[in-house]
């Protein structure tokens, strides 16, 4: 097969013709624009994180026998760390039940300091009347039992 000269260059020109149709910074663009259809390679895969849930380990009352306001013990894990008590539970807890397999610690005090009492797998305290923690709980850390 035999090429002459000018058909080579003629080939040449075509391709070269072809290369430039586009001026640079189209071509930059255009290959800049990743596909909406096709995940680019070596892109970093965006991280799912859930977000954090809270989970019932127990209830407290105001009053005896599950009397009164009741409230869950949430916590974001277990170990759950130092939780202060809100309204209307600070200081007027009479009742208390821990779910199985857990352990909670409840204090006299703020951010789980004083004397403590601690309640344990699904054991419920009817009254506290007659301890020194009746209406004196202020904080609690629960635990895996």
């Amino acid at each position: 097969m035999q090429f002459s000269l000018s058909k080579l260059f003629a080939v040449v020109a075509v391709v070269a013709a072809t290369a430039n149709a586009l001026p640079a910074s189209e071509t930059e663009a255009k290959a800049a624009v990743p596909s909406p259809l096709t995940p680019q390679i070596g892109a970093p895969v965006p991280a799912v994180v859930p977000a954090p849930q809270d989970f019932n380990v127990g209830t407290v009352w105001t009053n005896s026998n599950k009397g009164g306001s009741a409230g869950n013990l949430n916590v974001g894990g277990i170990p759950s760390g130092c939780r202060n008590f809100v309204s209307p539970f600070i200081d007027s807890i009479s009742s208390i039940q821990v779910n199985s397999g857990i352990r909670c610690v409840f204090f006299v005090d703020i951010n789980c300091k004083g004397a403590s009492i601690t309640v344990q797998n699904g054991a419920f305290v009817a009254d506290l009347q007659g301890t020194n923690f009746q209406d004196s709980l202020s904080s609690f850390s629960c635990f895996a039992n």
